[in-house]
């Protein structure tokens, strides 16, 4: 059993385009997920950066528009800036929940904790996958190959430690993650972005 779960150095690298093959140690396929992950936290972090910036100049040309009384370019910049803060708020959510069960990876020290935190983050990391495709269909294919190798890798410790996985359970989990993180993104959202503006009225023209 320890052998299976111990670090073997020839496995591990830094190359996420090699992917150790199932039924290998269970230790460096983990590291080898893990980094995967993290790269996609690091993706979503720079496009939350760019969202955040667009944002700011969305705004600014929003409150430009309603001080010049353009009402018309007032009302597409304000229907602009919503959709823009429903994907950044996703792309928050999705970033802050990956950062989140991959600390919990990180931490698991035997098969038990393994099996225990494996279940819960492929639920999520599917959970990602579906909410973040609509607005960053470009991350699909690697979330997708993350789940695939959680589930060798939550398959094979189950069987290696002799544990039963309770799905019903996992799928608990990760909602609560992800409604956790959820609670966080928008409360953060709330303090650092400013209130979209009511517009004024458009008269109705007799």
């Amino acid at each position: 059993m320890t052998s299976k779960w111990v670090k073997s150095e020839s496995v591990v690298t830094d190359d996420t385009t090699v992917t150790p093959k199932p039924g290998g140690p269970l230790r460096p396929r983990l590291e080898a997920v893990q980094k995967r992950m993290e790269n996609q936290v690091a993706r979503l972090d720079s496009l939350q950066a760019a969202l955040k910036e667009k944002d700011d100049e969305t705004f600014r040309k929003l409150m430009a528009a309603i001080k010049e009384s353009n009402a018309q370019y007032s009302t597409v910049l304000s229907a602009e800036l919503a959709r823009a803060r429903q994907v950044s708020r996703t792309v928050s959510v999705s970033k802050v929940a990956l950062e989140k069960i991959t600390t919990k990876l990180a931490s698991a020290s035997d098969f038990g904790d393994l099996v225990i935190v494996l279940a819960p983050a492929m639920a999520l990391v599917k959970n990602v996958r579906s909410s973040l495709t609509p607005f960053v269909p470009e991350m699909e294919e690697e979330l997708g190959i993350v789940s695939e190798l959680l589930s060798g890798i939550l398959v094979d410790a189950g069987q290696v430690g002799g544990y039963t996985i309770n799905f019903e359970t996992a799928n608990e989990e990760a909602v609560r993650l992800i409604e956790e993180s959820s609670g966080a993104v928008e409360h953060k959202m709330r303090e650092e972005l400013p209130g979209i503006p009511d517009l004024p009225v458009i008269p109705k023209v007799a």
